[in-house]
């Protein structure tokens, strides 16, 4: 699948706004970049398009600023910088999409967008992966209702006005038969109609997740890692 260089553009000044920095800082000709707030709660370095920023705390960017990209991202440098306090660690691979062909299906199915269907879902899911998803926290849910119920959900949350970050959720029983794959679709279109570009962001160790993401076209156009500060540098 196609992925526009305006696209591009607008997924980078979506993440130099979440990350403290200015607006213009990733450039297909830009260096490393590193992003110095000692307020931050999180040490972070998220790589787009093969461009990396470390964004955290000034002594902990300064001291992993030469640091490899691969150290960096696969979250044991971070864990190091930080020491003793460190926790919550996450790692994943950042992936963006600007458009996807329309698929009507032969029947009209029941979508649900309001909440109580998705936390429902939840409900029927492991810990791990409804706190993976997290459908219930983003603002725009699209939940596929069976005769026995949610089956799958895909849900999405604007990220700086700008892109639509999607989490998608599959009861145990209904995995395997493509409803994944359909809910993510239809939230899918109904985010690119609203003018943003949809991201995704799945844990490394997803194996599931990235094969959703592959099935819809969606390729790996970064990765991102982090570990939260409990005290502080």
């Amino acid at each position: 699948m196609t992925f526009h260089e305006g696209s591009r553009d607008v997924v980078r000044l979506a993440w130099a706004r979440r990350l403290g920095l200015p607006d213009l800082s990733f450039s297909d000709d830009g260096g490393r970049l590193l992003g110095c707030r000692d307020s931050a709660g999180e040490l972070v370095a998220v790589e787009l398009f093969g461009q990396l920023a470390l964004c955290g705390p000034t002594p902990l960017v300064e001291a992993g600023a030469d640091l490899p990209d691969d150290d960096l991202l696969a979250g044991g440098a971070l864990l190091r910088l930080v020491g003793a306090g460190a926790h919550g660690l996450r790692s994943g691979v950042l992936g963006f999409a600007d458009y996807l062909p329309l698929d009507q299906p032969g029947t009209e199915p029941e979508i649900s967008r309001a909440a109580p269907e998705a936390i429902e879902l939840e409900m029927r899911c492991p810990p791990d992966d409804a706190a993976s998803a997290q459908i219930s926290r983003r603002e725009h849910r699209f939940t596929l209702m069976l005769d026995d119920g949610p089956a799958a959900c895909a849900a999405y949350a604007e990220f700086e006005g700008l892109l639509a970050d999607l989490g998608v959720l599959v009861a145990p029983v209904h995995r395997h038969h493509g409803l994944g794959k359909f809910i993510a679709a239809v939230a899918i279109h109904e985010a690119l109609a609203e003018g943003l570009i949809v991201q995704v962001n799945v844990a490394s160790h997803q194996i599931a997740g990235l094969r959703l993401a592959d099935g819809l076209g969606i390729t790996p156009s970064g990765r991102i890692a982090s570990v939260g500060l409990a005290h502080g540098p």
